[in-house]
């Protein structure tokens, strides 16, 4: 591990005078601060304007506050500011971190950002989101591992249970931000198991409530026959949620989204959110963080640490609450 971080710093030096003058994305999370001894790690993730990341905050906080770790968790302000991400993957880079975890804003724009870590002999780590391996290939780079769940088989479960479950359906799909490829697997998992459905629109977004909620507004006056919505995360489910409820049309749709954010659990319990895909975050901050320590340490890593993921009902709402194992349900 001395080694690794020895030749961080030494590559991290040499990219000073090149590097500097990109500036600095400023952190919009804390640091559990170490001695100078003390393994550094920066994890970067899309935003922080939902449950979701700052459920993973919180679990990256605590991990590494138990093993000893200096983390600076780091977000632009909106997951669309992929340049600002960059940005934070370069300057981790200039003040020689020992490893950086990165869920990339962008499958492909990160890459050459990601070649620059691994030509300071720095350890990326995926976490939650995936990097097109043909952008990676076209820069050079590579990341030691991908953390999380498999995103596709986890929107298929919400679309197993809504083709069980919903008849004669006409479905709006709400997108994600284009160019995400974890988002483009949460759609067509969903969907490849609803080819029954009839789709009456698919549009984005872009991961945001007020969007979601324009746009749910937008198809219910043209398409009142809406039955039902996917949406890729909460932010967009819950949107369609405040739509669907202000144009009177409570009751007459079911809604699925991602990520069982507290606000998906109380709708659940109030009946306007059918189900939500649960992917713990918590879960994935300790992974991907151990992740780091194994690297560094010489280990050789799966290409993919899976992580748990559940579909949260009715039926098991409670179950989720008080914390009990629902991912073979």
């Amino acid at each position: 591990m001395k080694f690794k971080r020895t030749m961080a710093m030494v590559m991290a030096t040499a990219m000073m005078l090149g590097l500097a003058a990109c500036g600095g994305g400023s952190s919009s999370g804390g640091s559990s601060a170490g001695g100078d001894d003390e393994v550094k790690i920066a994890y970067i993730v899309k935003a922080k304007s939902d449950a979701f990341w700052t459920s993973m905050e919180d679990g990256a906080e605590s991990f590494a506050e138990e093993k000893g770790i200096h983390l600076e968790f780091q977000a632009p302000e909106k997951e669309t500011d992929v340049e600002k991400q960059v940005q934070m993957v370069e300057n981790a880079v200039i003040k020689g971190f020992d490893a950086i975890v990165l869920s990339a804003a962008d499958s492909n724009s990160l890459a050459p950002a990601i070649k620059k870590a691994n030509d300071a002999n720095i350890p990326v780590i995926l976490v939650n989101d995936t990097m097109s391996q043909a952008a990676l290939d076209e820069a050079g780079a590579h990341v030691e591992t991908y953390v999380g769940i498999d995103q596709y088989e986890a929107a298929s479960l919400a679309g197993k249970y809504a083709a069980e479950n919903i008849k004669d359906a006409k479905i709006l799909y709400l997108e994600g931000i284009a160019g995400v490829d974890a988002l483009t697997q949460r759609l067509e998992g969903f969907k490849d198991q609803c080819g029954s459905f009839k789709i009456v629109a698919s549009q984005t977004a872009k991961c945001d409530r007020n969007e979601a909620f324009n746009v749910m507004q937008n198809v219910l006056s043209s398409n009142p026959e809406v039955n039902a919505v996917w949406a890729v995360n909460a932010e967009m489910g819950q949107g369609a949620i405040q739509a669907i409820e202000q144009g009177g049309f409570s009751g007459k749709v079911q809604v699925f989204d991602f990520d069982a954010s507290p606000d998906d659990i109380e709708a659940i319990k109030a009946g306007t959110l059918t189900g939500t895909v649960a992917q713990y975050p918590n879960l994935q901050a300790e992974s991907a963080i151990q992740a780091c320590l194994d690297v560094l340490d010489g280990k050789t890593l799966e290409d993919h640490i899976v992580t748990p993921a559940a579909l949260v009902t009715k039926d098991n709402v409670d179950k989720f609450e008080a914390g009990e194992d629902i991912t073979a349900q």
